[in-house]
């Protein structure tokens, strides 16, 4: 068998094919324990190619220990428990995470971290090569059911923030109005800690209120903070006097464990990177860590937060875990080992773990860093069975993390953890600094920097007796894991418990309020601005603020506008903060835990004024019991007080639409339809059509809704649904039909009959659309023209032509009929203008057998006699002329031939005319 696999006799009979796997490693902090297998899979740029990180059951675990042991003691003997499968996954190497703990191994089971081994396989091939290998080992290993979870290996990298070295030509130029607490002699550059103004546009008091704090304590040498970060300079001169020392390994034989904590030579820390003691100082860890603690007052460089006054016993100590280093095989900054570093600051003496680090796009956190994590709250500064340490100021441990610095809104792992604190950063007045991140998860806001203000970064220390500048929320952090040490130094001792430090340093903010100075991300940077005085001031109490006193509940349609009077407490003058409780039920104390609550915070809000909240988010016309409590600094809490509300009603929107002619499309047309649209409510509103277009697109402008509609589809009836929605779901909805067909061109229906018009009578008046018709039902456009001699004009108006006589004789009109497509239908319209008189004309002449009289139009009877030449009546006769039957027939065939004369008679006239009958 191969060598490369004698170290893979792990996973035994137990390797099937079967198992479960949960995909969503977050869960909620109060689950005691993980049943199913997890596995973790995010932002895989940031993670090594070609290692998988496992978490066996306790019996898989312990059969694996086993199976290790027997590898150390013979080489041959455990190549019988060979895995077949692992040798199909190429695996080379497998470990514990979290290595034997020496006199901590007990409760390092007890955590079960000892279940954590890392497998690494084969690095042969490209990086995407490796990790498509990697990705299929891992979908093989989650089948074995003694593995709970599986995570791929991240490397958080170090924050790109280059450091500007300081010039000690440059301490001439620092003055501070102020007399200095310390007399160190760049103290004056640390805005940070004491901000008066005086740098370009920076704001009084935009600090951690520092100088304050220093007056009741500046650390002590009996607290320790972790530095998970690149190395410290151990011997800096500003740093030296602080730093952490294992006195056993100082004093003991090198390449030996002398404390029995399961590292070798851990002098100052650890080196987690090279995985030895030595510790190598990296610009970022050294920077942090003078934040924390430079050493103070001894006229020399900088201050740190907790750097003590100068005396013996004073300063809090600086424990390097160094996970970031420069790797000897590419010379790169790299990192590695996070969650045993953090695991190592519990195991040796650390009560604060300070971690300016993270992974840029991950929003999970890996389950054994979050193990580490939660190893370390609950096991820095306690024995092996979970008693306080004697000699230690704190029971329990608190992890403090950087936001990060992508400038987003996101949940950034690690530090989005529930239980650990998180840190945005501020620029030099009071503004977010561009870089940091925000989010709800955010704990507190600290001083990072802002590279685009003079001297507005962060001064502290770096390698080699240097100092400089430096932003970032890495530099916000430090100054809070300082923060907290002040606590730690002035109230610990026997029973102080990180509880307790936690409610201290989460309610130590500046009166300054944080929501009112960044409106645009309220809520989204931390309760408020870390204020170092508050932290050590106030003295624990079990007294709670008194009741609240409403002012007015004030309804919107999706909130209800809260105000209320700043409730007093009697050992800290004021509430610290309220909880505000909704629901749609009546609401009592023991109904808190189940219903909706939020809390606000007014730092400036003094005693008599009046605070305000707006609850968004409710249902519209609906009745709400609201309750509000107000709550002090320490976690008492007043009774509650209970009122109603109820919010608006919402009105849907109104489309309106214009009155317009039928909208019917042929060919190219295309035909534009505004619609007006208007929300009783004044609510912002949205539109789409519903259902199938049918070509039409619309667009809004301003408030209103413009409509295109073409010709996209066959012949038809359609009809589009345009549907308008406002931001609380009222709703308005139209249905616009419109028809696409075939154009084709008017047709003449009528013939028009030749029209004798007395040349003094009123125009003739005619209805053009009894002449013509359109199949389309278009509306047709008429123009008319004389063609031959004008005896007679026309104007057409609504399709009604009227006919004037200027002159007699005999002319004709070309009247034309154009539909809106250009196609037209033409007819000849004759007109003879003739005299006033009763009979226009006879015809034939000579005749046969029919005379024609032609009357005037206007009559309505007439009287007709003919005479021959003698004057003898050969015919009478009265005719009856029906209107628009102005012709009339006589028949003569009972008449001799020769030449007689007809007589008319009407309207008191006379008209007489001689025919010949043949």
């Amino acid at each position: 068998m191969n060598k490369k696999y004698i170290l893979l006799t792990l996973l035994g009979v137990s390797m099937t094919l079967g198992g479960c796997r949960q995909d969503d490693l977050d869960l909620p902090v109060q689950d005691p324990e993980q049943l199913a297998i997890e596995t973790i899979v995010d932002n895989t740029e940031e993670t090594l190619p070609n290692v998988i990180r496992v978490r066996f059951s306790e019996v898989e675990g312990e059969r694996i220990e086993h199976l290790l042991q027997e590898q150390r003691e013979s080489a041959n003997k455990s190549e019988t428990h060979s895995i077949p499968i692992l040798e199909e996954i190429k695996a080379t190497h497998m470990e514990r995470v979290f290595p034997y703990a020496g006199k901590y191994e007990e409760r390092t089971r007890r955590a079960g971290l000892h279940l954590w081994y890392d497998i690494t396989l084969e690095n042969e091939g490209s990086e995407a090569e490796l990790m498509a290998a990697r990705d299929r080992a891992m979908a093989l290993i989650e089948k074995s059911s003694g593995v709970t979870a599986t995570e791929l290996v991240y490397t958080p990298k170090i924050p790109q923030t280059k450091a500007v070295k300081f010039e000690m030509g440059q301490v001439r130029s620092l003055r501070s109005a102020t007399t200095l607490p310390m007399n160190d002699p760049m103290l004056p550059g640390q805005w940070h800690y004491h901000n008066d103004g005086s740098l370009i546009r920076s704001k009084v008091g935009a600090d951690i209120n520092l100088f304050e704090a220093w007056k009741n304590e500046s650390g002590k040498s009996e607290v320790i903070v972790s530095i998970v970060d690149g190395g410290i300079d151990v011997k800096h001169e500003d740093l030296k006097d602080n730093m952490y020392i294992n006195e056993a390994e100082l004093n003991g034989v090198k390449g030996k464990d002398d404390d029995g904590n399961g590292h070798v030579d851990d002098i100052y820390g650890y080196n987690f990177y090279l995985r030895e003691g030595t510790i190598n100082p990296v610009d970022h860890g050294t920077h942090v860590a003078g934040t924390v603690a430079a050493r103070n007052n001894n006229g020399i460089g900088v201050c740190g937060v907790a750097g003590g006054n100068g005396e013996i016993g004073s300063g809090v100590k600086l424990m390097s875990c160094q996970t970031f280093d420069v790797d000897p095989r590419d010379k790169k900054l790299k990192g590695s080992g996070f969650a045993q570093a953090i695991k190592y600051g519990a195991d040796n003496g650390a009560v604060i773990s300070q971690n300016s680090w993270g992974t840029p796009g991950s929003t999970r956190i890996p389950l054994s860093t979050k193990e580490a994590i939660d190893y370390f709250i609950k096991n820095a500064g306690c024995d092996e069975q979970g008693n306080q340490l004697p000699n230690s100021p704190m029971k329990g441990g608190v992890v403090i993390f950087a936001a990060g610095n992508e400038g987003t809104d996101y949940m950034a792992a690690p530090a989005s953890y529930s239980k650990v604190v998180s840190v945005s950063a501020m620029s030099t007045d009071f503004r977010v600094s561009p870089y940091s991140n925000r989010g709800d998860w955010i704990s507190i806001m600290a001083p990072g920097g802002d590279i685009y203000q003079h001297r507005g970064q962060v001064l502290s220390t770096l390698p080699n007796n240097e100092y400089g500048y430096m932003q970032g929320t890495s530099m916000a952090c430090p100054h809070v894991s300082g923060i907290a040490a002040l606590i730690v130094s002035k109230f610990g001792g026997q029973g102080f418990t990180a509880d307790e430090l936690i409610k201290r340093l989460k309610t130590a903010i500046s009166p300054v309020d944080i929501n009112v100075m960044n409106p645009e991300y309220a809520g989204r940077l931390g309760i408020g601005y870390i204020d170092a005085a508050a932290a050590i001031s106030g003295k624990v109490s079990t007294t709670a603020p008194e009741i609240v006193r409403w002012d007015k509940v004030t309804s919107a349609h999706t909130g209800l506008d809260l105000t209320w009077y700043v409730a007093a407490d009697a050992d800290d003058q004021k509430a610290f903060s309220y909880n505000i409780y909704v629901d749609k039920e009546p609401l009592s104390k023991e109904k808190f835990v189940k219903v909706h609550k939020v809390t606000v915070t007014k730092p400036a809000a003094k005693i008599g004024d009046i605070i305000s909240y707006q609850l968004k988010g409710l249902k519209p016309d609906t009745h709400y019991y609201l309750a509000i409590e107000a709550y002090d600094r320490w976690g008492n809490v007043s009774e509650p007080i209970f009122e109603e509300g109820k919010t608006l009603s919402n009105h849907n929107p109104v489309i309106t639409v214009p009155d317009h002619q039928a909208i019917r499309l042929s060919d190219n047309d295309s035909y534009d339809l505004k619609l007006s649209v208007s929300d009783p409510d004044g609510h912002k509103w949205t539109h789409k059509i519903e259902g199938p277009s049918h070509g039409v697109t619309v667009e809004r402008v301003n408030d209103q809704l413009k409509l295109h509609f073409r010709v996209v589809v066959t012949q038809g009836s359609y009809k589009v649904k345009i549907v308008v929605t406002d931001e609380l779901g009222g709703r308005a909805e139209k249905d616009i039909e419109f028809e696409i067909y075939q154009n084709m061109a008017p047709k003449q229906i009528k013939s028009f009959e030749k029209a004798y018009l007395p040349i003094s009578r009123n125009p003739l008046k005619i209805d053009l659309s009894t002449y013509f018709s359109d199949a389309n039902k278009d509306i047709l456009k008429y123009t008319v023209r004389n063609i031959g001699t004008s005896n007679a004009t026309a104007i057409i108006e609504d399709a009604i032509m009227t006919v004037s006589g200027t002159a007699l004789g005999r002319t004709a009109l070309e009247i034309t009929a154009t539909d809106p497509k250009g196609m037209q239908a033409k007819a000849i319209f004759e007109i003879e203008v003739v005299k006033d008189e009763l009979v226009h004309v006879i015809y034939p002449i000579p005749v046969s057998t029919t005379l024609n009289i032609r009357f005037a139009s206007h009559l309505r009877q007439a009287f007709v006699q003919i005479f021959t030449l003698s004057g003898e009546e050969a015919l009478s006769r009265t005719i009856a002329l029906p209107e628009g039957q102005p012709v009339s027939q006589l028949d003569v065939r009972s008449l001799s031939t020769g030449t007689y004369i007809l007589r008319v008679d009407a309207e008191g006239k006379e008209y007489r005319q001689s025919f010949i009958k043949r």
